[in-house]
């Protein structure tokens, strides 16, 4: 049985994590087969925004133990190079992507849901980077963007568990939703983000790529000169006129 499952529908692709009985413990398979659905889907039109979920009960426990309790150099060395490539692939990704969380998002599952563009938690999740506990070193990078230095530091010091509330808290996770909805939830805001065409899509990732790493007057310039390109597309000069149209026609019929 594959690790994962894709479906697509209205603008969202979707990537099931599918061993809730290993708790989606992050194996070799399971890494793999994200990044190729990942990938598979980049040239996609059909494909404007992804989710990313292990369920509503449980995300991603992290780390495989059976796999990592009888590694050996070849298998170590095959299994970072295989986080490297799914956690790459998601850091840079070229179309938005969202983290919906129910249950516990643990090490290199939190890892997973950090690297997404937006995280939706369910109130029956956890958080926490339980691989500290053992010794082993978190990424720490993406995850301080998203809470800052102190929080980060709390976080990857202790290895300490936040509950749902907390991890709204410090924002660790962008929206809180009831506990057998965050897929839904996710998904509904996935259709949202669709609904803006792919190439609208694509284009403000890219500028939430690049646009943090610039001065103020740099990112001011860049995101003027994207600016100046959108508005020149005959789509979206069609789509202001229909938003224009139907403004017009309210005020007429009101």
């Amino acid at each position: 049985m594959s690790s994962v499952s894709t479906a697509i529908a209205d603008g969202v692709g979707t990537i099931t994590f599918t061993k809730p009985e290993r708790r989606n413990a992050l194996s070799l398979e399971l890494l793999g087969q994200l990044a190729d659905a990942l990938d598979a889907w980049k040239t996609d039109d059909a494909v404007a925004c992804v989710v990313i979920t292990g369920g509503e009960e449980i995300f991603c426990a992290g780390l495989d133990l059976d796999l990592q309790s009888g590694f050996t150099d070849e298998t170590r060395a095959a299994y970072s190079a295989a986080c490297l490539r799914a956690y790459g692939t998601l850091l840079d990704y070229c179309k938005p992507t969202i983290a919906a969380v129910g249950g516990p998002a643990l090490g290199g599952g939190l890892d997973i849901a950090v690297f997404c563009d937006i995280r939706v938690g369910a109130d029956n999740g956890m958080f926490g980077y339980a691989q500290i506990k053992f010794g082993l070193t978190p990424y720490f990078s993406p995850l301080w963007r998203i809470v800052g230095l102190s929080q980060a530091k709390l976080l990857t010091f202790s290895g300490d568990r936040v509950d749902p509330q907390e991890a709204l808290r410090i924002g660790l996770i962008d929206r809180l939703v009831p506990a057998g909805t965050v897929v839904k939830a996710a998904t509904e805001l996935a259709k949202s983000i669709a609904d803006t065409t792919t190439a609208s899509a694509m284009n403000n990732k890219e500028m939430a790529l690049r646009s943090p790493a610039m001065d103020p007057i740099s990112a001011l310039t860049y995101e003027t000169l994207a600016y100046k390109e959108v508005i020149r597309h005959p789509e979206v000069n069609d789509r202001i006129q229909l938003a224009f149209a139907a403004v017009r026609a309210r005020k007429q019929g009101s």
